[in-house]
C-alpha cells in the first residue's frame, strides 16, 4: 500500500487483517478522532453492485431498520431510487449538494435522514484498489448546526477511503481470539425467554448477534435470544438453582457470527425485599478481538507512530519478516524497530510487551 497521509491509527487498523465485519465497526469508531460526526455508517456491496449489508453506529435500531427497508424495496419509490443512487455513486458527495436535484432523494432526505438527526451526510464510494470493483459506501453524518465538509476533510476522507479499501482486502483467515469488550447492554426476559425490556445498546447487540447480515432479504432486525445455544436450558437451570440454593451453575453462553463473538450472562432478578420475580436479567456483551485490545491499549506506551505500528504487529504474534512484508520495510529495519522498542520499554520478550500493553503499571 502506498503511503497515505492521514491518521496512522487508521492505517494500523487496516493492516491488522481483521474480518470485514469486525474491521468496519472498529474503524468507524476510530474515525471520530479524525473527522467529527454524529454517527458513521457503512454499506457493503456484493459482486453485482447491490447494497448487501449495513452497519450503523447509533444505538437506535430504528436507523438500521430504515436502511433495511430501503434496501428491501422493489417498488419505484424513494427507497429504491435512493439505494440505487447510493450503490452507483462514482464520486463523493453530500446530501446538501444533492438536495433538490432529484425528488426521490429529496423525499428520502426529509422522511428518513432528517428524522434520524442526519442533517448533512457525506457519501464516499469505496473501490478495490486494483480491480476498481465497488466494495461499499462510507457515510459520515452530521447533525443540525454542524459544519459543512471542507476541502481538507474531503481530501482526508479520500485517503481514508483508500485505507478502508486496503483493510477490506487484508482479511486474515486465522482464528480471531477475543476478550471481554466494552460494548454491552441489558435485556430482561420472562421465564420462557420472551424479551420484555431492553436498553438501546442491548437491543442493538442482540440484533447483531441474531443475524450476520442486514440486507434486502431482512424484513426487520432480528432479536432472537435462542440463537444462543442451550438458552432455554439456561433459563430452566437458573430457576431450579434458585429453588435448590444451587450457586454452581454457569450462567454464561456465547455465539459467533460474521460480526464476531457475543456473550450472554444471565442472572435472576429479585425485588429489594429479596422476593424473586418472574424475570431474568441478561448482560449481552460484544467481545473484542485480542488484537483490537492491543490496538486500543498500545497508545499508552508513548512510542513513536512507526514504533507503535511495529510493536502492535509484533505483540499480535507476527514474525519479523511478516511485519516487514506488511509495512513494506526491510527485515533489518523491522529488527531495529523491535530492538529500539525493547530498549525503550526495558523489556526482554514479546510476552513482556503484551503484558506491558494490557496491564497498568503500578
Amino acid at each position: 500500500m502506498s503511503k497515505i497521509h492521514c491518521c496512522y491509527r487508521l492505517e494500523q487498523l487496516a493492516r491488522l487483517g481483521l474480518p470485514s465485519q469486525i474491521f468496519i465497526p472498529a474503524l468507524l469508531k476510530e474515525l471520530h478522532h479524525d473527522i467529527p460526526s454524529l454517527s458513521n455508517t457503512f454499506c457493503w456491496q456484493n459482486n453485482q453492485g447491490k447494497l448487501s449489508n449495513i452497519y450503523d453506529e447509533t444505538h437506535n435500531t430504528v436507523v438500521s431498520k430504515n436502511f433495511i427497508t430501503s434496501m428491501s424495496s422493489t417498488a419505484p419509490d424513494k427507497h429504491l431510487y435512493t439505494t440505487n443512487w447510493v450503490s452507483e455513486l462514482e464520486h463523493p458527495t453530500t446530501s446538501f449538494e444533492q438536495y433538490g436535484k432529484n425528488p426521490h432523494l429529496k423525499a428520502f432526505y426529509k422522511t428518513i435522514l432528517l428524522p434520524m438527526g442526519y442533517v448533512n451526510s457525506y457519501f464516499i464510494p469505496i473501490f478495490h484498489t486494483e480491480t476498481k470493483k465497488r466494495l461499499g459506501v462510507l457515510m459520515i453524518h452530521r447533525q443540525k448546526g454542524g459544519p459543512d465538509f471542507n476541502e481538507k476533510e474531503r481530501t482526508q476522507l479520500q485517503n481514508i477511503a483508500a485505507l478502508i479499501a486496503y483493510g477490506l482486502q487484508q482479511t486474515d483467515t486465522k482464528n480471531v481470539y477475543t476478550t471481554d469488550g466494552w460494548e454491552q447492554g441489558l435485556l430482561i426476559v420472562n421465564s420462557s425467554g420472551t424479551l420484555h425490556h431492553a436498553c438501546s445498546m442491548g437491543e442493538k447487540l442482540l440484533s447483531l448477534a441474531s443475524s450476520s447480515r442486514f440486507d434486502a432479504t431482512t424484513s426487520e432486525l432480528a432479536n432472537d435470544l435462542f440463537i444462543f445455544k442451550n438458552f432455554k436450558q439456561l433459563l430452566a437451570n437458573l430457576f431450579n438453582s434458585d429453588k435448590n440454593n444451587n450457586t454452581s451453575i454457569n450462567p454464561t453462553l456465547s455465539t459467533t457470527n460474521a460480526w464476531g463473538e457475543f456473550k450472554l450472562r444471565a442472572f435472576l432478578i429479585k425485588d429489594m425485599t429479596g422476593k424473586r420475580g418472574n424475570q431474568i436479567g441478561l448482560n449481552i456483551r460484544w467481545q473484542e478481538p485480542f488484537v483490537l485490545k492491543l490496538f486500543h491499549r498500545i497508545r499508552t506506551l508513548n512510542l513513536t507512530p512507526r514504533q507503535e505500528t511495529v510493536g502492535l504487529l509484533y505483540a499480535a504474534g507476527n514474525q519479523h519478516q511478516t511485519i516487514a512484508n506488511k509495512l513494506n520495510l526491510s527485515l533489518y529495519t523491522v529488527k531495529e524497530h523491535v530492538k529500539n522498542i525493547v530498549n525503550r520499554l526495558d523489556i526482554q520478550s514479546r510476552a513482556d510487551l503484551i503484558e506491558l500493553i494490557l496491564c497498568d503499571r503500578s
